[in-house]
């Protein structure tokens, strides 16, 4: 999932501007999770425009705010949402971008994509994944270098890991580690070490 934070109470004023009404929407999958756009979440924002000077006309949370189709759904019809001078968006950038190509409205997002992760139960989550669009894990037994390594080394550790774990944090194991026990274990280890992977940006 798209693991995401809210974004201060300034910066969403000062995205704003000069609105003097809002929507807010929210998304029902990854953000609200993360407990982002929840009631509880929808309602802070609300009170926090409206303390401002800006009205709530109404909030909608999408199913997935990344999936045009339910956007069209379930906002483009919504009187409140088509009057609003702006789209507060309560999801990741995905969402923001869907919102705004279905309708063509002002949109603000209200919240940063930080990472996807794996949940390993609610309120804590893995960052595994950082969606660089060259996947590699099928030469490393199924853990990316890229994201799990300190410093994002895609050949090979750095030779800063001690027993195991990463020289930048000892609670953390060596992400190149991993990577060697899992391909040693499954017999895969020589094909990877011949193999050269460009550095990523």
């Amino acid at each position: 999932m798209i693991v995401t934070s809210k974004k201060t109470n300034e910066e969403i004023l000062a995205a704003l501007g000069d609105a003097k009404t809002a929507f807010i929407a929210g998304c029902g999958s990854c953000a609200y999770k993360c407990s982002n756009s929840d009631e509880k979440s929808v309602l802070a924002v609300k009170d926090f425009l409206e303390q401002n000077g800006i009205t709530v006309l109404g909030a909608a949370n999408i199913d997935s705010a990344c999936d045009m189709r339910l956007v069209k759904r379930d906002l483009l019809r919504n009187e409140n949402f088509k009057n609003a001078d702006a789209v507060l968006v309560l999801s990741c950038g995905a969402g923001v971008q869907s919102i705004e190509s279905a309708s063509q409205k002002v949109v603000i997002p209200a919240l940063n994509s930080s990472y996807i992760g794996t949940t390993e139960k609610i309120g804590v989550y893995k960052k595994f994944c950082s969606a660089c669009g060259t996947c590699v894990l099928g030469l490393t037994g199924g853990i990316c270098p890229k994201t799990r390594c300190a410093k994002s080394l895609v050949n090979g550790p750095c030779g800063g890991f001690v027993n195991g774990k990463c020289e930048t944090d000892q609670n953390k194991d060596c992400a190149w580690v991993l990577i060697y026990e899992k391909l040693k274990k499954t017999g895969k280890l020589q094909q990877f070490l011949t193999f050269y992977c460009e550095p990523k940006k």
